[in-house]
């Protein structure tokens, strides 16, 4: 093979893997395929310096990684609200502007995806992860129907969807896995999830997964209509498999009728659907509306009905978290609900064991309901034989042995009464709140997985989260099965931590009401005050969105603990995040709002006015003293005109400041 019949074979063999994974529509042979393909390979190791950068060798990895990159998305992938009820529904549209316009789709159940495109050629496929960071998944991709390798659209752009797994193909899967020695997959969302997190691709061949999308993140080309980016992305070469029911709805009557349809009709998809996502159609309304941390104020997913199934609860195991609460979990004859083999259920507390009277041998109804725990409602007392046992709350710690105390907690506001240890060295809640302190919202230490924690903690080698930072790379290699690398990697991730951003090292002390959100604003307002021990509750509550009981608990906690908070402090140093020097102007103390198509983005004139001591919200209200207006300001131009806030050209804001 010379180079003008290389070149030509590897625009052929993308061709033919064109048609294969993504139209579903083979061209030529898997032998065929083969051969041309080793012959490329060939070509490559005797001529390294003429490899042509879209050759698919260069695409699939045909050996294990050692493990998936991290990797940031360009706009955060939000998870939705979920609701479950006619009545939550009606709740949810009555807070919708009125005449809007909704735009409804079949909730898939699969694994997100967040592709990548620019310049019309595929960059990078990142899983949802935590909604800023994914997993590098990008190898993978390119076995997965639905994908086109490259689009028309030459901008840059991310196209959302979900990795599936059809029906049909579900059973011949298994029976695959089965031949290799691989241990079977439950259901279809957990065989695509898996499938695209696996190392070697020939086993992402083998799972047939399917990509459909839902919609873009980031993008240099503005939309006005939900309807009309779903109509762009078929228009990219993507496919909507089997599944053509969007619809734009105008009434929450007219969303109950579809969602009902939707329910009579979920056996006959060729994909499993958990329910159905409702968003509003028009974009300006979409950023008036905005979003909490967590989700879109604009869409929601209307979940189908939980799966309820009766089993015999078997025993009762005891669990003990990370304040020492000790937990009652049932255990269950295993029973499948919604494609999952469920053998364990909560049980909440002992007040709830003895208020619906549960006794080990009973028949349960057991729920659940996408990805909530497993629960026991109710219990069929009429089928009791006598040899039922009562549940009785314990009286020493199942873990190390010591007497437990009431305790009192509040769950969804209502005060119950929880059974704690006393021993505040108990192994199992040092174990449960290091493996908290080193997770990636707190002290990101991912190597130091749950087995070696509590061989540390088993072995004496640690007792207090300070413990792990004197840990030498010697105590480490004496660990039962640690060899050179395994030490080594683990000791480096640990000193790694060493300087991490103040707002992980206060959510690291795993402070009652204190999580990763209420840890970053209280790091950005008070900086290295926040480890100062002189801080009051008034000074903490001064703090946006921090209430009196989080104050209280944090002060109390860095009163009571001083000790060992600066022993930590003193072995992480943590980077105390630096505090822009504002520059006063006529702006400082004044809240603008942002909208249409500006010169520069967005975060670009936001930036601008946070370091003149401005402020910039989302949404336009009385409150509001300047509204910067681009080309299509849409809604939130009326509203401001309306409320006779002062309206703002980019002229006229560049020459203000």
């Amino acid at each position: 093979m010379n180079h003008t019949e290389y070149l030509t074979a590897v625009k052929t063999l993308n061709n033919w893997a064109y048609h294969y994974y993504t139209m579903d529509n083979p061209i030529a042979t898997d032998e065929e395929y083969d051969t041309l393909y080793f012959q490329v390979v060939a070509f490559e190791k005797a001529n390294p310096t003429l490899i042509d950068p879209n050759s698919p060798t260069l695409r699939v990895g045909d050996r294990l990684l050692e493990g998936f990159e991290k990797a940031s998305h360009l706009e955060k992938m939000y998870s939705l609200d979920d609701i479950f009820s006619e009545e939550e529904l009606f709740d949810w549209f009555s807070k919708l502007p009125k005449n809007v316009e909704l735009y409804e789709e079949p909730k898939y159940d699969g694994l997100s995806l967040n592709i990548l495109y620019d310049k019309g050629s595929l960059v990078q496929a990142i899983t949802r992860g935590d909604g800023e960071i994914g997993e590098n998944v990008t190898q993978n991709v390119y076995f997965i129907k639905g994908i086109p390798l490259t689009i028309p659209y030459q901008g840059k752009i991310e196209i959302r969807g979900e990795v599936i797994i059809m029906k049909a193909d579900f059973d011949d899967i298994n029976a695959a896995r089965i031949a290799a020695g691989d241990k079977p997959f439950t259901n279809e969302r957990n065989a695509a999830a898996g499938s695209l997190r696996q190392f070697d691709s020939s086993k992402v061949k083998m799972a047939k997964l399917h990509f459909t999308p839902y919609g873009i993140g980031y993008s240099d080309k503005r939309f006005e209509k939900q309807t009309e980016i779903y109509q762009f992305i078929l228009d990219q070469g993507f496919t909507n498999w089997g599944t053509n029911e969007i619809e734009v709805l105008t009434t929450a009557e007219q969303i109950l009728e579809k969602y009902n349809s939707m329910i009579e009709n979920r056996d006959s998809y060729p994909m499993l659907l958990d329910g159905m996502v409702i968003k509003v159609n028009d974009i300006h309304m979409q950023e008036d509306l905005g979003f909490t941390s967590k989700y879109p104020k604009w869409a929601i997913a209307f979940k189908f009905p939980a799966v309820e199934k009766v089993t015999t609860l078997e025993d009762v195991v005891l669990q003990v978290g990370k304040t020492g609460i000790i937990t009652p979990v049932a255990v269950l004859k295993p029973v499948e609900i919604g494609g999952v083999i469920v053998e364990r259920a909560t049980l909440h507390n002992f007040e709830e064991i003895k208020k619906k009277d549960i006794r080990i041998g009973d028949q349960v109804v057991v729920i659940r309901s996408g990805d909530v725990i497993p629960k026991i409602i109710n219990v069929f007392k009429d089928r009791r034989n006598g040899n039922e046992k009562i549940i009785s709350e314990p009286t020493f710690c199942p873990a190390c042995g010591s007497p437990v105390e009431k305790a009192t907690l509040f769950e969804s506001d209502k005060e119950a009464t929880a059974i704690k240890c006393s021993n505040e060295f108990c192994s199992e809640v040092i174990k449960q709140r290091i493996s908290y302190a080193v997770g990636k919202k707190a002290l990101n230490i991912m190597a130091l997985g749950e087995s070696t924690i509590n061989e540390l903690v088993e072995t004496g080698h640690i007792e207090t989260l300070a413990d792990l930072f004197k840990l030498s790379f010697e105590d480490l290699l004496s660990l039962e099965g640690f060899k050179q690398r395994k030490a080594e990697k683990i000791y480096d991730n640990i000193q790694k931590a060493k300087g991490i951003e103040l707002y992980r090292f206060i959510n690291a002390l795993d402070i009652e009401l204190i999580g990763e959100r209420a840890s970053k604003k209280l790091s950005e307002a008070l900086g290295e005050k926040l480890l100062s021990f002189e801080l009051t509750v008034d000074d903490i509550s001064s703090v946006e969105d921090i209430g009196k009981a989080m104050a209280t608990n944090f002060v109390s906690f860095m009163n009571e603990n001083r000790e060992q908070v600066e022993e930590l402090v003193e072995l992480i140093q943590p980077t105390i995040p630096q505090k822009k020097e504002i520059i006063e102007s006529n702006i400082t103390g004044k809240t603008f709002v942002i909208t249409g198509t500006l010169s520069e983005s967005r975060g670009h004139f936001a930036a601008i006015i946070e370091d003149r001591g401005g402020k910039v919200s989302n949404s336009v209200s009385k409150k509001t003293d300047f509204l910067l207006a681009g080309e299509k300001a849409g809604s939130k131009l009326e509203k401001a005109e309306k409320l006779g806030v002062t309206v703002l050209t980019e002229d006229q804001f560049n020459a203000m400041v």
